[in-house]
């Protein structure tokens, strides 16, 4: 009992607690190709199909919308599927949009589609939860219009 009593006193005294000033955002995230003629329904971060390139990132960025101009990103590898930020997001309402990234950089916006951006709360302490994302990517017929990462 005794180890017990002195575990706990140890970490009210010692910082068992950590200062959270802001909100998380979770998200996973899938790539589908933009024609349905290929017979997967859904493609990896490095779709095989001739004149595209690898996407090696997703990202993440917000910005909040009290006036102050406040903006942030963060970005995760495209194979972990599943990004959460730290509690990095300022209370308030944010704009949260979602960008494929290739080695060089962001996407073309004419060689993918996301889900419209996303005005969501931010809670200090909370997390929120944008679920499972899909990206149409195009990946076919990439003479006629620019596809993923070439």
């Amino acid at each position: 009992m005794r180890a017990v009593a002195t575990t706990v006193l140890w970490l009210a005294v010692h910082g068992g607690c950590v200062a959270v000033d802001g909100g998380a955002v979770e998200l996973s995230w899938k790539l589908r190709p933009a024609s349905s003629s290929l017979p997967d329904k859904f493609v990896g971060c490095t779709s095989g199909e001739p004149g595209t390139g690898p996407v090696t990132e997703i990202q993440l960025d917000w910005q909040m919308e009290d006036g102050s101009g406040r903006v942030g990103s963060q970005a995760w590898r495209c194979d972990d599927n599943h990004g959460v930020t730290g509690f990095d997001l300022p209370e308030g309402n944010a704009l949260l949009l979602i960008t494929p990234r290739c080695e060089t950089g962001p996407a073309s916006p004419a060689a993918y589609t996301a889900p419209a951006a996303q005005q969501r709360n931010v809670i200090p302490g909370d997390t929120v939860s944008l679920g499972a994302v899909e990206l149409v990517l195009q990946v076919s017929y990439c003479g006629q219009q620019p596809c993923i990462c070439e």
